[in-house]
């Protein structure tokens, strides 16, 4: 039962939660629709429970959301949002009910309601609908947990694998290379061991872009929108659109930031001793992932790998992943950092938008 659970797909979760939310939003405005009739005559008597409630909605915000925010984990984006709406709406609602119990009239709690109830939409449309439509379809709850709890994220960020490790590889910095600009250069290692600078894919035709995808095998978001990256290229390709994948850093190595168990779901799983990544030490040990990566999910995409000095991630601010558009050798197109920020349909936009311009 367990496992059937784990392997529902996160963004149905959040949807059914950002539904169920609405739909208590929606009780919260119809109650407070009734202000000025009779009926509300009897919402006077609920000052002790609305007291109570405020109480607890305070106590649940301060000690979830809002701590989350000020100490916990370095988290993506996306999360980090709608832990933030969370973070403002719960407290917020709180300090209504609160209020409204301390005075403890019809108008009073008819208001509180009405607040509530537009606080409670905001929390299901900008917190959980918002975050659903960031996730793959085949993204289930079960991993979203686990990379939720092997992150630290109730913890302290000292003590947090995620906040390490963005940390080593960011420095906590999330903004990419800038568009406008010259894109950078640096050496690439080709997959049969030549070196050459990536500026040799640039190319000097504006009307033959070059997508760059920054990323590794054991990033779960990179591997579960590799369909999506090859229904990309499939479809500009022709229309003389490039390709390449620059392998980089691995984004959850054995001895990184470890998330238990990321790989079950992969059609290659065999057994845990044969899904055990290291960070790379050599050339040789990332050609070796580059090759697993081609070899496992049968990558289409032309792949160099990133010196074992990891000058293109730095260069560019692509841990764990992220998405780019050379054009006539500046940046055209920079994405926002992965994991949840890595979005091809995003590119796919960006495409029809350089091209027909």
């Amino acid at each position: 039962m367990r496992n059937s659970i784990s392997k529902i797909p996160a963004y149905l979760v959040l949807r059914f939660i950002a539904f169920f939310l609405i739909v208590i939003g929606l009780a919260f405005l119809t109650f407070a629709a009734t202000a000025f009739l009779p009926v509300t005559q009897i919402l006077g008597q609920q000052g002790f429970a609305l007291l109570i409630g405020g109480i607890l909605l305070l106590f649940i915000g301060v000690l979830g959301p809002v701590r989350i925010i000020r100490i916990g984990a370095h988290i993506p984006a996306e999360v980090k949002k709608t832990i933030l709406v969370q973070a403002i709406v719960l407290p917020l609602a709180g300090f209504v009910f609160i209020f409204s119990g301390i005075l403890n009239t019809p108008i009073s709690v008819a208001w509180a309601y009405f607040v509530t109830g537009l606080l409670i939409l905001v929390s299901a449309i900008v917190g959980f609908y918002a975050l659903s439509k960031k996730l793959p379809r085949t993204y289930y709850i079960g991993e979203m947990l686990g990379v939720i709890k092997s992150s630290g994220i109730t913890g302290d960020k000292k003590n947090s694998p995620a906040d390490r490790e963005f940390m080593r590889w960011t420095k906590g910095i999330s903004e990419g290379a800038l568009v406008g600009e010259v894109a950078p250069d640096g050496r690439v290692i080709t997959l049969e061991g030549e070196a050459i600078f990536l500026s040799s894919f640039f190319g000097e035709n504006p009307s033959s872009p070059l997508v760059l995808n920054f990323a590794s095998y054991t990033c779960p978001q990179h591997r579960k929108r590799i369909d999506e990256l090859h229904s990309l290229m499939e479809k500009w390709q022709d229309q003389g659109v490039r390709f390449l994948t620059v392998y980089t850093a691995e984004a959850h190595s054995e001895d990184g930031w470890k998330i238990a168990h990321q790989y079950d779901n992969d059609v290659e799983y065999t057994n845990e001793e044969d899904f055990c990544f290291y960070y790379a030490r050599s050339i040789d040990d990332r050609k070796k992932m580059a090759r697993w990566l081609i070899e496992k999910k049968h990558f289409k995409m032309p792949v160099v790998l990133d010196s074992i000095e990891n000058g293109l991630l730095k260069a560019y601010n692509t841990w764990p992943i992220r998405l780019y558009i050379i054009n006539d050798g500046k940046v055209a197109y920079c994405g926002e950092q992965g994991p949840l920020g890595y979005d091809p349909a995003s590119v796919d936009r960006a495409l029809k938008n350089l091209l027909n311009s």
